[in-house]
């Protein structure tokens, strides 16, 4: 799971979930910060298995209307 699905869990488990981004983000970038644009993408399809950019792409643009919707239920 990508580190915003995460924090969305969290977010909307109603304190069942804890994540916290900054922490997660700062060691992604401790992480992969040199990392290739390849090698980030041959990660993608072993963790997640997302074949290319455009899985992620829409993966992303998936997460993104979740997120919405969940934001829009609960105002």
């Amino acid at each position: 799971m990508f580190g915003r699905e995460l924090e969305a869990q969290a977010r909307f488990s109603n304190g069942e979930v804890e994540f916290d981004w900054k922490e997660h983000n700062a060691q992604f970038r401790i992480d992969y910060a040199n990392a290739t644009l390849k090698e980030l993408l041959d990660y993608a399809r072993e963790l997640y298995g997302l074949n290319d950019i455009d899985a992620v792409r829409e993966r992303r643009a998936k997460h993104k209307a979740q997120i919405r919707a969940r934001l829009e239920r609960n105002q």
